[in-house]
């Protein structure tokens, strides 16, 4: 917000434009920062300009309907496959977006974790681990193996944990479907306990480069480091009392660890001591859009591209909060039915929602048939005496016409949300509460508000 006085005891030009802040609900309206917002609804930052932009909607037709509902997508880039995971616990394999084919059953009822290890898919979904090699024998169970509905792949092996178990295990390696142990042949299935001692469960599991950290009931989260060989294993606990909640609520990005915890979202990164992980806060003033009402299984989703990070916190399937992780904002996304599941392609976003996949893109401008609404509110603006608004000056950019609504208190102006156009009024107010609404997708370039002193 830049203030400029136009002529001397005339008017002050307010201007908001960029509003690279994301929402800041940690101050009073009047006191959050130039670039940060109130409300910020269906916006986001775009990927490659990081400018703010309202977001794209979904596809009118689906891209595939099942028998059941969609548990869970799965993309594997080295083959261009997503997979589907349904409630019944059938599974379909999409290989470069052709026929969705039916490849099995899942062994458990978990949400499944995958993971590509040996030119085969992985698949923990809470029973025996699975796996998938992309041929036509489909879905294959290892029945030796130990349950489990988490899978990683790492020192050459494939690591599998189970939510409420203590112990994380080793394949052999260079096998994932090795799980006979030898206790004379370090190369067989291996297994240690995280946290001796420690009397909470693994809740989650998060590789970091060539670690793995391990996220526990007890708010407590360890590191193990090493190689494949057993004895070069090290588990290291990095942090306390962080109350991190819910499995599929942590992810990676680049050097550091993101994940949910009662009090919001919190980070592990390496500090500038050598070797050393810390935890911090990364959500201060956002968390509460997540930790109202949050239920006691929120979901993470990673859009790797789009340098963002969906998080799912309420029992609203419709809510996500948007946390851009480059920019370190968030915003709010309110989709117009209920989505389950979210996964990047190559080059799509496919969202699934009850037994159906849709597209999600900037093509499209509504949810479906359904109107999508837009809505920022940026800082608050109070004078020393009654604030006279003299003209209101808008810039939007958008592929197609549209209408804006500008609003403060009793004001209520109509604006294009593909040109720019400046109207003026005059209306007195103690504080410029600006509201901008729209059916209609578009970019801000500014606000510019010309108001007097009364």
């Amino acid at each position: 917000m830049q203030m400029k006085r136009i002529a001397k005891h005339a008017a002050t030009s307010i201007t908001f434009s960029g509003l690279t802040g994301g929402i800041n609900v940690a101050q009073s309206p009047e006191q959050i920062g130039e670039t940060e917002m109130q409300e910020c609804e269906n916006f986001i930052y775009d990927q490659n300009s990081k400018r703010l932009v309202g977001r794209g909607g979904l596809s009118p037709d689906t891209l595939y309907s099942f028998e059941s509902d969609i548990k869970e997508l799965s993309y594997d880039v080295g083959t261009n496959t997503v997979m589907s995971f349904l409630e019944d616990k059938s599974a379909f394999s999409i290989i470069d977006g052709a026929k969705a084919i039916g490849i099995g059953n899942l062994t458990g009822d978990s949400i499944p974790t995958t993971a590509k290890f040996q030119n085969k898919l992985w698949i923990a979904s809470g029973a025996k681990l699975q796996y998938y090699a992309f041929d036509d024998k489909g879905i294959q169970t290892v029945t030796d193996s130990p349950l489990c509905d988490i899978c990683h792949q790492r020192f050459a092996r494939l690591f599998l944990t189970k939510t409420g178990d203590d112990n994380a295990y080793f394949s052999g390696i260079g096998d994932g479907a090795y799980w006979t142990e030898d206790t004379n042949d370090a190369s067989t299935k291996q297994w240690t306990e995280i946290g001796y001692g420690d009397d909470g469960d693994i809740i989650g599991v998060v590789p970091l480069a060539t670690d793995l950290m391990f996220l526990k009931s007890s708010g407590k989260i360890y590191q193990l480091v090493g190689d494949s060989t057993p004895d070069s294993w090290q588990i290291n606990m990095i942090a306390s009392d962080v109350d991190p909640i819910g499995l599929q609520c942590a992810t990676n990005i680049g050097s550091s660890v993101v994940f949910l915890s009662m009090q919001g979202l919190r980070g592990l990164a390496t500090v500038q001591d050598y070797g050393n992980i810390a935890a911090q806060d990364i959500g201060d003033n956002f968390n509460s859009l997540i930790t109202t009402s949050m239920v006691s299984k929120p979901r993470v989703f990673k859009l790797k591209r789009h340098r963002m990070i969906l998080i799912r916190p309420t029992s609203d399937y419709r809510y996500f909060v948007a946390y851009n992780y480059l920019l370190g904002v968030a915003t709010v996304l309110k989709f117009g039915v209920p989505i389950t599941s979210i996964v990047e392609t190559a080059n799509e976003i496919w969202v699934a929602s009850g037994k159906n996949i849709y597209k999600w893109d900037k093509n499209y401008t509504k949810d479906i048939d359904m109107a999508i609404n837009y809505k920022m509110k940026p800082r608050d603006v109070i004078g020393s005496n009654e604030l006279l608004v003299k003209a209101l000056d808008t810039k939007f950019t958008s592929d197609h016409a549209g209408i804006a609504t500008i609003s403060t208190g009793k004001l209520s102006v109509d604006m294009p949300t593909n040109s720019r156009k400046k109207v003026r009024c005059n209306h007195s107010t103690d504080c410029i509460s600006l509201e901008v609404t729209s059916n209609n997708r578009f970019e801000l370039d500014h606000i510019a508000i010309e108001v007097a002193d009364l």
